[in-house]
């Protein structure tokens, strides 16, 4: 992959506003597309699209929680140290790089039991691979 000095200016300046755009709580939707995959719904992202694919567990994870096949929604409340959220599955850390991504130990969803890998993207989404990240299933974003 071949990014331009512009490709990366933008790249930071999205990651820029995120991370200076933290929020409490995100509404987050993934799409399952006609080539079989899972992909985060980013519409301003600046790379690749096959960037925001979902793989390793978190493809699962869609499944697991989509209704219909076609839309998970998930509401997503990132943290750095354990929190109280009833209602709320939770993700904790066990490993992460700044490029190479984060995984993450499911807990508290019953019916799901495996680990999931987050791709370097959620610096982008949130800002920061959290300590701990607290999802909930929604209907939609």
């Amino acid at each position: 992959m071949t990014y331009t000095i512009s490709d990366l200016m933008h790249g930071a300046s999205a990651m820029a506003r995120s991370v200076f755009g933290k929020k409490k709580e995100y509404h987050l939707q993934f799409n399952h597309e006609e080539d079989g995959g899972w992909y985060i719904d980013f519409p301003n992202w600046p790379f690749e699209h096959h960037n925001l694919l979902m793989v390793a567990g978190s493809d699962q994870l869609c499944d697991f929680i989509s209704d219909d096949g076609k839309f998970a929604f998930v509401d997503v409340i990132p943290a750095s140290q354990e929190e109280d959220h009833p209602g709320y599955a939770r993700l904790i850390r066990k490993e992460h790089s700044l490029t190479g991504g984060s995984t993450y130990e499911v807990t508290g969803l019953d019916g799901f039991a495996r680990d999931i890998w987050i791709c370097p993207v959620t610096l982008f989404v949130l800002g920061e691979y959290p300590k701990f990240i607290y999802m909930k299933k929604t209907e939609q974003a």
